[in-house]
């Protein structure tokens, strides 16, 4: 045993709450006031208008198959007032240990060969309690928690940057091309450009911009704006090619969120078919229950010019005659285009898919091409400033996945990680500051 560590028993760690847990059916759950997370096994999945739980807890998956699964969080941190149903287990640190550092300490733990039960496995609460660890003195604990959370604060911090940037842009897609008030230049009589001057700004439509109807649509859309289809602004798988055998950086569907744009890192795979992207593509999920999760994400990982390939279940859509990542990615998450892809699949239950042929022919109004560009121009900054944010997230967790281990066996001193984390985020902070001298 490595001087300065404990092998105790989960039971001797932290007090459990299971008994308090209470599960809300979908009909439970359907009120107005959703303030507060619901969570199951791998985290949220509602939000309820009550809460059972206020502070600092961990939540650990009950059911065997989660815990059996390696794209699960088995062990998640929860802080704040939160409901939680009974699919997993409430745990707290006791007043001799830190919560933070046992969420950190339990996440090396294999939990699936604790799990019991054919027909329903489980990770029992008596299996839990008795699951032995090694653990750190409260001291440690909370040097170690402070090296790790470090890292951490700093991968929440650009997550939480890049959710506000995305709500910033897609605001801005409502308001310019479903609710038409882009700028608008009223002394001019045009979209607001270098030219116009401030006061002369107004929304288009609030401000009494011209509607026409139009009779292929269907309804009001600006003076000046045409009608058409995806397949007049968008080209749908276009051709690439990767040579057979050949390794080329890929995506599966776990890479693809299910809200917002960015995906996680590619891998390297020998190509052997499957669609091919490049940056500033955008890729859908065709496939049930993929397209109804919302599985969608702009391509941004690449190298210039460089060619990845995904999944089969992947719809790829790229601008025809200019870049068009930004509207391209917002419309592929618009509730008008993603209840026309679903209403649209066809096969048997569980395998549906939605046709690339079919996503052509979605009807839109085509906005003034000026509108089209500087929307790309706004997105394009934020599509950056999310990526570079991804990137740096990447490189931080694959930082703290390596002290990790080495802090909690004793084979790195605090101290010495303590160090590495300060160079790391050193560099990452002259980083940002170089890419805002840039601009």
């Amino acid at each position: 045993m490595i001087k300065g560590l404990e092998w105790k028993k989960i039971s001797e760690l932290v007090d459990i709450f299971n008994n308090i847990r209470v599960p809300l059916s979908s009909k439970e759950r359907e009120n107005l006031n959703k303030m507060f997370p619901y969570y199951g096994a791998q985290g949220i999945v509602d939000y309820v208008d009550d809460f059972l739980f206020d502070g600092e807890y961990l939540l650990v998956a009950e059911d065997g198959e989660n815990l059996r699964s390696n794209n699960q969080n088995i062990c998640n941190l929860v802080k704040g007032k939160f409901w939680v149903n009974n699919h997993a287990h409430i745990l707290k640190a006791n007043d001799d240990n830190i919560t933070k550092y046992l969420f950190y300490n339990f996440n090396r733990i294999k939990f699936d060969s604790y799990v019991t039960g054919s027909a329903q496995p489980k990770l029992n609460k008596e299996n839990l309690l008795n699951i032995k660890t090694c653990v750190h003195s409260k001291v440690d604990q909370q040097k170690i928690t402070s090296v790790l959370s470090a890292l951490d604060d700093k991968i929440e911090l650009n997550n939480r940057i890049n959710s506000e940037l995305e709500a910033m842009a897609k605001l801005l897609y409502e308001y310019w091309f479903v609710q038409f008030d882009f700028p608008y230049d009223l002394r001019q009589s045009k979209p607001a450009d270098e030219t116009s001057k401030p006061q002369d700004i107004k929304p288009y439509k609030s401000s009494g911009g011209k509607m026409i109807w139009n009779k292929d649509l269907n309804r009001e859309i600006p003076e000046g704006w045409g009608s058409g289809v995806a397949s007049n602004l968008f080209d749908f798988n276009p051709s690439l090619g990767i040579p057979k055998g050949a390794g080329a950086k890929y995506l599966d569907m776990h890479s693809i969120p299910q809200s917002g744009f960015m995906t996680l890192e590619p891998q390297i795979k020998e190509f052997a078919g499957g669609v091919k992207f490049q940056n500033g593509d955008v890729v859908v999920a065709r496939i049930t229950p993929c397209l109804e999760n919302g599985k969608t994400a702009l391509i941004t990982q690449l190298e210039e010019n460089e060619i990845g390939f995904g999944s089969t279940e992947f719809i790829v859509i790229r601008g025809k005659s200019s870049q068009l990542s930004g509207f391209a990615s917002f419309l592929a998450r618009s509730e008008s285009f993603r209840n026309f892809a679903i209403s649209n699949m066809t096969g048997t239950s569980g395998r549906k898919r939605v046709d690339a042929n079919t996503l052509k022919n979605y009807s839109l109004p085509i906005p003034d091409d000026m509108i089209l560009s500087k929307f790309e121009g706004i997105t394009a900054e934020i599509f950056n400033t999310q990526t570079n944010n991804v990137k740096q997230n990447q490189e931080l967790s694959s930082l703290r996945d390596w002290l990790l281990p080495m802090l909690m066996n004793g084979q790195i001193s605090v101290m010495d990680a303590e160090e590495r984390v300060s160079e790391e985020l050193g560099m990452v902070a002259e980083g940002e500051r170089g890419r805002y001298e840039k601009k």
